[in-house]
């Protein structure tokens, strides 16, 4: 592969929900070299107008024929399917493949699962979010792929916060960034059902949890502080919060939550198996 100038051609291979959120992010951002083409490759006409109609800075390609031209032509191949369909839409294009710079964002594949297509490869799992460029992104690279370091970041970087992971923990950044916002929608979820149950109205109760949560986020993020002393500041001796934290402590909150994560963990490293 020759080196990637200032006029390169990106081509996404699976345009749902993580591969237009990282589209997203790079069509809202502003950065250099910033790429002159980006193809996204759906597997139906219908997926490819519907593509065309919501981003206008695109180029679209569906089927086979037109895929592999359009994996031909690029520099840099986002991989944004699910895990499973991986090998299925490689095999479909890898006549149109020849060392670009792979990012995957798929769950579980390894680097050297991923090495089978091209040497130059980024392992990244991001999450919704990135979508409002208030995502995260956790990046690991193959040997060959250390020299494109900046250009990844620079990629991957508009979907909120981007760094560097050795290898062994992406499994575990997939269960706390990639399933993380489906965890916290469910608390989120819980915040408003107790709301209403006590007689707010849902579209208040939804407003305020949601607000609850941004804030309390930015709060960590903007002190640094540690969780738990941030949250004894909220515990007024006799109060309302130590006595809702002691109800959700009697029913496993906690625990229930660690343990999601070690499942999905769990189930990343078995979807690199399969």
């Amino acid at each position: 592969m020759s080196s990637i100038g200032n006029e390169y051609t990106i081509t996404i291979l699976g345009c749902g929900v993580m591969g237009t959120a990282v589209l997203s992010a790079i069509l809202n951002s502003e950065f250099s070299p910033y790429p002159s083409r980006i193809i996204c490759c759906t597997g139906s006409q219908k997926s490819a107008e519907k593509l065309a109609s919501t981003y206008s800075k695109i180029e679209t390609s569906y089927g086979s024929e037109q895929n592999i031209r359009a994996v031909e032509e690029s520099d840099i191949i986002i991989l944004g399917c699910k895990p499973f369909y991986c090998e299925q839409i490689m095999e479909q294009v890898k006549e149109g493949l020849h060392d670009q710079l792979l990012i995957s964002l798929l769950a579980g594949w390894t680097l050297t699962q991923l090495e089978r297509y091209s040497k130059y490869v980024a392992r990244v799992m991001t999450n919704t979010p990135a979508k409002f460029g208030c995502g995260m992104a956790c990046v690991s690279l193959s040997s060959h792929a250390e020299q494109y370091e900046d250009l990844v970041l620079k990629l991957v970087g508009p979907v909120g916060k981007a760094i560097r992971l050795p290898e062994k923990n992406m499994d575990a950044a997939t269960a706390l960034v990639g399933s993380g916002p489906a965890f916290c929608l469910l608390m989120m979820e819980s915040l408003i059902d107790g709301a209403v149950q006590k007689g707010l109205p849902f579209a208040i109760a939804k407003d305020a949890a949601a607000k609850v949560m941004e804030g309390t986020a930015r709060m960590v993020l903007e002190t640094g502080e540690h969780p738990a002393a941030l949250k004894s500041a909220v515990c007024t001796p006799g109060g309302t919060t130590i006595g809702g934290l002691m109800a959700m402590e009697d029913r496993g909150v906690r625990s229930g939550i660690a343990r999601g994560v070690e499942e999905a963990a769990n189930i990343a490293t078995s979807l690199g198996k399969k």
